[in-house]
């Protein structure tokens, strides 16, 4: 499957200085959901590097930091449940 804007909701910011806190639930494993430039599409939805996205998949929760490499973005694998 591919990112889902439906499922993506901004929580908050940290302040001026701080990134952005999001929460991503997909049916999909964390293992797909971290795959290199699944959320691609989140920048239309002001995602950016150093970001922090609370992920719930199929088989766990965890949170992680977004990166860019050039146009692709990616989460690394953080803390998590599974």
């Amino acid at each position: 499957m591919a990112f889902a804007s439906g499922t993506l909701q901004r929580i908050g910011t940290a302040n001026s200085d701080g990134g952005t806190v999001w929460m991503y639930k997909e049916a999909e494993t964390l293992a797909n959901i971290r795959a290199s430039g699944y959320f691609n599409n989140a920048v239309d939805y002001g995602m950016v590097a150093g970001d922090i996205v609370m992920i719930m998949g199929s088989d766990g929760f965890g949170f992680s930091q977004i990166a860019v490499s050039g146009s692709t973005y990616s989460v690394g694998e953080g803390l998590t449940s599974a």
